[in-house]
């Protein structure tokens, strides 16, 4: 019987034309490959969870480790000990709890790229070439691969496979069971999580999509005019896709200049500017006046009593509780991260995405998008209607 690992055949983005994945390409998506301490710490806690369940085993066992000593006794007296039907009860307990966090283990790896010690440091096992779950069969494999070396060399033998990603050539800290299983472990705190498909493929439209710089130059639209084709180059975007007309610098430097005012008295205005908006992307429209907390149930912290809150519904479930907090100064409209666990990202018009740092102001400029959980927003105009 033949088992086909991989079974998709369309096109994958990101390989070098030998057919290896691009590590550059990989870094551009906003990947970031696990650290070796994340990745001990997590192998760690699944370890010690394997040797709390094999531990009623241990302990149901030491009654009879004094008739298994080949110098006491014989097998009829082991078979006599009146602590040996409540020593392989236990031992059938322990094995059962084993088995099936072993089976849960194997299945999360294979299916959703986590263990549970992956799923508490943050980290993702992937297909190295696709960015999708690793899939059961490779992870099988992996195992076994694991159990022949610890059986050929106990102890050392894991020990090497392990510390193989130490000297990874790509740089990228995969081991030769990575190798094996066709995987890469990444930091889905300090990167993007691959596996949620809407961020990665967010991310991948902003690595294919072009630059303004890019667009070829338009004709004029002008009859009869001097016009020229960069006057009429778009500028930002707006949410709604309407394209903004050039500045009065650019038209200046395109070598057009307006036409003379007939006179007329003009007041100086007087009006405030409107609150800054930002709109979501269900369409919804929120004017930030003062501190907007952001989050899956915003709480403000000492000093911010009155900041305004947010709560938004996400259903990837990867919105914090205080997620970012946005704001307007002197400066412009601007967004910080609040330590959340999955982090807040930027995107600029022309595709360059990165992670915000925790704590510190970012300010956005126009087509800006801005990427918390599984929400976004970018900068509105305001209206009439937002207030």
């Amino acid at each position: 019987m033949s088992v086909t690992l991989d079974l998709d055949d369309d096109p994958i983005p990101g390989l070098l034309p030998d057919g290896r994945p691009d590590p550059e390409y990989a870094a551009r998506l906003g990947l970031v490959a696990a650290e070796p301490l994340r990745r001990s710490l997590a192998f760690a806690l699944d370890l010690v969870i394997w040797l709390a369940l094999l531990l009623p085993a241990i302990l149901g066992s030491i009654p009879l480790w004094s008739r298994l000593s080949p110098f006491v006794g014989s097998l009829g007296w082991l078979l006599d000990h009146p602590a040996l039907p409540a020593s392989l009860i236990a031992v059938l307990i322990s094995q059962g709890l084993i088995l099936v966090y072993g089976l849960v283990q194997l299945i999360l790896h294979g299916k959703r790229g986590v263990t549970v010690g992956k799923a508490t440091f943050g980290l993702r096992s992937v297909n190295v070439e696709r960015f999708t779950a690793p899939g059961l069969w490779r992870v099988v494999l992996r195992v076994l691969v694991l159990q022949v070396a610890q059986w050929i060399l106990p102890l050392a033998g894991p020990a090497v496979l392990f510390s193989s990603s130490f000297w990874d050539a790509e740089g990228r800290g995969r081991s030769w069971l990575d190798r094996v299983g066709h995987t890469w472990v990444l930091d889905v705190r300090r990167g993007l999580n691959p596996l949620d498909a809407k961020t990665l493929r967010h991310a991948r439209r902003a690595f294919d999509s072009p630059s303004s710089g890019d667009r070829g130059a338009l004709p004029s639209l002008a009859t009869g005019a001097s016009f020229s084709a960069a006057m009429f180059e778009p500028g930002a975007r707006s949410s709604s896709g309407v394209v903004s007309a050039p500045s009065s610098g650019e038209l200046a430097d395109a070598g057009w200049s307006p036409p003379p005012l007939r006179s007329a008295a003009v007041a100086p205005s007087s009006s405030p500017q409107p609150a800054p908006v930002i709109v979501f992307d269900d369409g919804s429209r929120v004017r930030v006046e003062g501190l907007l907390l952001l989050g899956r149930s915003p709480q403000a912290r000492p000093g911010e009593e009155g900041a305004s809150a947010l709560a938004l519904s996400d259903e990837s479930m990867r919105i914090s509780k205080t997620h970012a907090v946005v704001g307007a100064d002197e400066g412009g409209l601007w967004v910080a991260d609040r330590g959340s666990t999955n982090g807040t990202y930027a995107t600029t018009p022309g595709g360059a995405r990165r992670r915000l740092v925790a704590e510190e102001r970012t300010y956005l400029s126009g087509g800006t998008s801005i990427e918390i959980g599984g929400r976004e927003f970018v900068v509105g105009t305001p209206t009439k209607g937002d207030g």
